[in-house]
């Protein structure tokens, strides 16, 4: 989804103003810009590991069979 006409002029007219009342920030922000880590959408991807994805369903594995062991227990007694 697009910006419409009047919220591009809108933030135009916010990136002029910032620029005029703050140089080092627009030229640290343009910095920033400039040197893209990775190109397109995965620029701002969170980067996980496959050791941190096997921790991660390892817990969960563990918390569903203790869910499932105290319903269990639970419904016996």
């Amino acid at each position: 989804m697009s910006l419409s006409d009047q919220e591009l002029r809108l933030l135009a007219e916010i990136e002029q103003n910032l620029r005029w009342r703050d140089p080092a920030f627009a030229r640290r922000i343009d910095a920033l810009n400039a040197v893209p880590s990775r190109d397109g959408p995965q620029r701002y991807a969170c980067h996980v590991s496959g050791l941190e994805i096997i921790c991660i369903l390892l817990v969960v594995t563990i918390l569903a069979v203790v869910l499932v062991f105290a319903t269990l227990a639970a419904g016996t007694g």
